[in-house]
This record gives C-alpha cells, structure tokens and sequence, in this order.
C-alpha cells in the first residue's frame, strides 16, 4: 500500500458547532429531534450533541493535522534518503533509528483518516437518518464539493508538476523509475508511466488504484491520490444506501442494488478498506461509555503499531495477518474516539486555535506534497550534479538533513496557500451547487 488521505481527512468542511449547532448543511443538535432511550447501545442522537463539545472538536482537528504531518515526514524520505537497510552500521546511532521508527507510518496514517471519515460523515449520516432528516441530494452536494474543490486544482496541479519533472528534471531518475531508492523500498508504480490521458481520466472519476490499478494508477508523481478514490466510493456507497432507507420499495431494491454492484466492481481492497471506515460509524453510534477508555487505547494503539513493526522487520507476509494488525490500528484508534465522547476536555480546548489553523490546510497538505517533493528533490539533483540526489543519501549527512528540512517546509507552505485559494472555498462551491442543483 503507498502512503498516505486523507486522506484523507475529508469530512464536512465545518463540525465547529458551538451551543448545539452543527454546520454543514445538516442537523441541529439539541433541536427536535427523535433520542433513544438511556439504555440503548445505539444512540446516533447522541452523537449530534457531542459534536457540540469544542474540546471534541478541537481533539479530531489535532487527530487530523497530526496524521498529515506524519504522512509528510515519512513520505519526505523517499526520493532522499536510503532505506534503513542500506544504511552502514556507523550511519545507524539511536537518533536515526529512532526517526526511521517514527517515519514509517504513513500507512497508519492513512487508517486514521478512514476511521476519523467514518466517525464525521458515517456518524452524521446515521444520525440524519434516525433523525428522518436524510437528505440524499443534499448529502451528495456537500460529499461532492467536499472533495473536488480542493481536488479538481490538485490533480491539474500533478499534471503541470509531473509534466515538468519528466521534461527537463529527471536526471535522478525520480520521474523515469530508475532511483535507486525506489528499488529498494519496493515501489513499483513509476511516474512517468502513470502520466497518460487515460490515467488522468480514471483520477477525474475517482477510479484510480482499484483491482492493482485495473482502471487508473494514480496519477503521475501522486500516488497517495489512491486513497481520495476510496473515500468517494465510502461516500457514495454511504448515500445509495441512505437514499434507499427512505425509498419506495422499487426504487429502494434498485438502489441497494447499484450499491451491492459498486462495491463488487471494487474488489476486495475496497472491501477491506470500507470494514476500516465503518469502524469510524461504530464509533460514532455506540454509546459512549463511562469508564476511562482513553488511556488504555492509546495503550493498545501504540502496542499495534510495535507490533506492526516487529512484522515488517521479521519480513512476515501473511496477508491476514497484516490486515488483522492494520484493523487493529483502526478499532483502536476508535476506542480513543469513543473515550473522548461526552467528556470536558480542556486540554483540547485549549489547543482549539492552533488545532483549528493546522486542521484547515490538511487536506489540500495531504493532496499536493508528494508531486511537490518529487520535483523540488528531482530539481535540486538535476541542477546542482550532487550524486548524493541521484543514489540516496543517508540522514547522518548535513546536506540530507538541510534538505529534508526544506522539503517538509515547502509542502507546508505551499499547503497552506493551496488551501486559502482552494480548499477554503469549499462552502462557496457548495452553496452555488445547492443553489442551481437542487431547486425544487
């Protein structure tokens, strides 16, 4: 699996509903509203009332900034940085193996932002339709803007970037798929042959990376674009069914149908990956409990990640074993979630404002870093000649590290601007589709 959502994290562009208010085109918590009774496990009500709760708030937008990081870092070794086996022993102290350690969890980034997704979006959803106040179009209006705002200017935005790199900066051969690197870390997707019409078609219809990339690779130099397409599929999947909870009998059986027949033609990735994002909506329904379950998660979600570890050092392959211990990092990281509903917690209302500012941009940081550290990293080897850039570099050079550095400050930046012409336009797009799709 290449790195790193969103992704992911693609949710409604607000959740910040203070005094009982929910933003997004959706529900009011605390207005009428049908609630189950005090003893019922399921209690989606309840869920709309905790989203009131700013430190709850505040601690998903830490959750979300914090996985984008951690993709960023991690991702930044690739094109610079050998692979912790090449290393010679006198270039591995305790510091350079400690950073391999916590640089190599994009993936469990990733499964973050599933479950986090499932939590916001599959949480409201279910909410919404116990509520009986499902909206089918609606939800596919603010599913749609949500993700294509930013998205649309993201993946024109690869092809310009890959475009370029192919063109005049792949003496390093970060384009063509001959670095070194790459080899060694079995990556096997190569950019330059990803940057076709076609490829580029199947990212516009969130087709990418399905069946070993049957219909699309990613596009060009952005592979973690594999994960957006799983998202809309969670949210399409998501709204047929919810459409045919409030359907006619005929209609209703055509719509599961298309559902049934969406996820057959996705293969079983699709399968495991919506079984991620689904313990995201367990979350977010089962009552919250009283005992003190946080600590303890994130106990057992830092022991799924040793062990997660200890697998891939011992070189074990079981694919069922390896999908049982990324299930683990998400019923975990779960059980964290639910541990932080209904409680004050004033550590994260303390840290709102800066959650908020880092939370806002981590969508558009998760969507343009990779294509942006290929060609900065392919630039500086093309035009400088250092043949460190050409045959990877071990972090204990002063260059690497100056480097990598410059890497990780460029993705942010560039992120952040990104995220002020794009991504912040979100509720704008919105609206103008409401206005002109869904008159009635």
């Amino acid at each position: 699996m290449t790195g790193a959502s969103v992704w992911m994290n693609i949710w409604p562009t607000s959740i910040r509903g203070i005094s009982g208010r929910m933003i997004d085109g959706g529900a009011i918590a605390g207005g009428h509203q049908q609630t189950e009774s005090k003893g019922d496990l399921i209690d989606p009500a309840r869920f709309l009332r905790d989203l009131a709760n700013p430190g709850l708030v505040s601690a998903i937008d830490l959750m979300r900034w914090l996985a984008a990081a951690v993709v960023v870092i991690s991702h930044a070794r690739l094109p610079l940085v050998k692979p912790y086996a090449l290393l010679l022993p006198e270039q591995r102290p305790l510091w350079v193996q400690g950073w391999y350690f916590v640089t190599g969890y994009y993936v469990e980034a990733v499964l973050i932002f599933f479950v986090l997704s499932g939590f916001l979006v599959g949480g409201m959803g279910l909410a919404r339709l116990k509520q009986g106040t499902f909206d089918a179009p609606g939800y596919a209006v603010d599913r749609f803007s949500r993700l294509y705002t930013a998205f649309l200017p993201a993946l024109l935005l690869s092809v310009a970037l890959t475009w370029v790199g192919m063109r005049w900066f792949d003496a390093t051969g970060l384009f063509s798929g001959t670095h070194p690197n790459y080899a060694a870390s079995g990556t096997t997707l190569v950019f330059a042959d990803n940057a076709g019409w076609g490829n580029f078609t199947g990212n516009l219809f969130m087709l990418q990376w399905f069946r070993e990339n049957l219909f699309a690779a990613p596009y060009g130099a952005n592979p973690p674009l594999y994960t957006l397409s799983s998202e809309f599929w969670f949210y399409a999947v998501f709204g047929l069914l919810g459409a045919a909870a409030n359907a006619r009998a005929r209609k209703r059986v055509v719509l599961i149908t298309l559902a049934v027949i969406a996820t057959l033609v996705l293969g079983s990735t699709f399968w495991i990956y919506l079984g991620m994002w689904l313990i995201g909506v367990a979350a977010a329904v089962v009552r919250p409990t009283r005992l003190p379950i946080t600590i303890p998660a994130l106990g057992l979600f830092g022991a799924i990640l040793i062990l997660r570890r200890y697998i891939d050092a011992a070189g074990i392959t079981d694919a069922l074993l390896r999908n049982a211990v990324l299930y683990g990092v998400c019923i975990s990281m779960a059980l964290v979630l639910l541990g932080l509903r209904g409680r004050r917690l004033a550590w994260a209302e303390a840290m709102a404002p800066f959650n908020k500012a880092m939370a806002d941009f981590s969508y558009s940081l998760y969507l343009i870093h990779y294509p942006l550290m290929i060609l900065f990293v392919a630039m500086l080897g093309t035009l400088t000649g250092a043949p460190g850039f050409a045959a990877g570099m071990a972090p204990t050079e002063p260059l690497a590290l100056a480097v990598y550095a410059a890497v990780i400050a460029l993705c942010f930046g560039a992120s952040w601007i990104f995220a002020q012409v794009f991504e912040r336009r979100t509720g704008l797009v919105r609206g103008w589709l409401k206005r002109h799709l869904l008159r009635r």
